[in-house]
């Protein structure tokens, strides 16, 4: 009985960060059941003491690949961006008819006017880049912390990840900069399906380094499996 004891408090952490990776990775798969997908979101950007500002963008998913493409308002039409990995992101800006790829420094710079930073957006996996552990677990949810990879290029010290038990979607993530403060808060909500396909219909993300600041991308319109060719997503498409 006691060799079994001390093996269980010697096992007991491993068998934690076991756990935290498989909740993980059903989360990425959860988010890569499709083949491709396309939206179109009405962005709210929301400051204490000021009007809301509104936007509209559409943006297309495959795999990794994502582009994002603005619709309104008019200073902001035609503006396109392009992630081809998580480092790796290019900026069309029609008034220069100019592409630019972003700065890997630049990855905690918020993009384009919302408070999502440039990493946020451009990851679109988490088990590549994170370890994790199993802080909690209720009926209907999973909390993990997620640390970076020892090669991982990321701009947060730790992530707090809950996920949904049922479709396996992240519902909430708390970012925590590199001096262990807890900055930013996103929450993905209003979920539904297309067959085994899930999606947040409201993803928010709350900015508490700037006195609640928010970004709201509301979800208008959805469609799934579309036969998207790799050719929408390279820096030529974008011009």
């Amino acid at each position: 009985m006691i060799r079994l004891f001390f093996a269980l408090l010697v096992l007991s952490p491993t068998l934690a960060l076991a756990d935290g990776a498989t909740v993980l990775k059903a989360a990425d798969d959860a988010m890569k059941r499709s083949e491709d997908m396309s939206f179109e979101y009405e962005v709210e950007n929301q400051e204490k003491g000021t009007d809301p500002k509104s936007m509209e963008l559409r943006v297309w998913v495959k795999d990794a690949l994502r582009l994002t493409e603005f619709v309104a308002p008019g200073d902001m039409k035609g503006t396109k961006a392009l992630v081809l990995k998580q480092d790796q992101m290019y900026i069309y800006l029609p008034a220069y008819k100019k592409v630019r790829r972003v700065s890997s420094s630049l990855t905690q710079g918020g993009f384009l006017g919302t408070t999502f930073a440039n990493e946020d957006i451009s990851t679109t996996e988490y088990s590549p880049y994170f370890d994790a552990k199993q802080l909690s677990e209720s009926e209907t949810a999973t909390v993990l912390e997620l640390w970076p990879k020892a090669d991982a290029k990321v701009g947060y010290l730790k992530l707090e990840m809950t996920t949904d038990k049922k479709t396996s979607l992240p519902i909430e993530i708390k970012y925590f900069n590199k001096k262990g403060v807890h900055t930013k808060t996103e929450t993905r909500s209003d979920i539904s399906c297309e067959g085994e396909v899930c999606n947040a219909a409201d993803m928010t993300m709350v900015d508490h380094s700037r006195n609640d600041a928010s970004t709201s991308l509301l979800r208008r319109a959805w469609e799934v499996n579309q036969g998207l060719d790799d050719s929408l997503f390279t820096v030529r498409s974008l011009q």
